[in-house]
């Protein structure tokens, strides 16, 4: 019987302990992803900057074309492919994690609605609980 006891405490523990690993882990490693998401947008964004000020500065001269341009806007399109890979990383590791864990959730299951239906007084309309004698808005007998 205690052997049963410290086997279930010990499974118990073993499985607390790998959780805690696996989110541990988890938790690094989609920091890194999201650094390096953020560090991505950033830029990509002072890229988009420059490449404005480089429109605006060939329009004033009255150009219209520039190959630093292109390859400026090329840089900003892998950036943007690379930001989308990243975060299909971070949503797999969600999958992975749940999956470990055993928290998979079941995302085409639709919740199930519970309408509860109280009771209402017949003099003001106010809800009351079925126990209720006695109306709490109006003080109208119930029972």
């Amino acid at each position: 019987m205690a052997g049963d006891t410290f086997q279930k405490l010990g499974d118990s523990m073993s499985r607390a302990i790998t959780k805690l690993s696996v989110k541990t882990s988890s938790s690094l490693e989609k920091s890194k992803i999201k650094m390096h998401i953020e560090s991505l947008t950033a830029d990509m964004q002072k890229m988009l900057m420059d490449v404005g000020e480089e429109v605006y500065a060939l329009w004033l001269k009255g150009e219209s074309s520039n190959q630093s341009l292109v390859d400026k806007l090329e840089t900003v399109k892998q950036r943007k492919a690379e930001i989308e890979q990243l975060s299909t990383e971070l949503a797999s590791i969600d999958d992975r994690d749940n999956e470990i864990l055993g928290t998979k959730v079941e995302t085409e299951q639709k919740p199930e609605v519970v309408i509860s239906i109280k009771p209402c007084c017949p003099d003001c309309g106010a809800e009351y609980t079925p126990t209720a004698k006695f109306c709490r808005k109006c003080g109208h007998k119930l029972q």
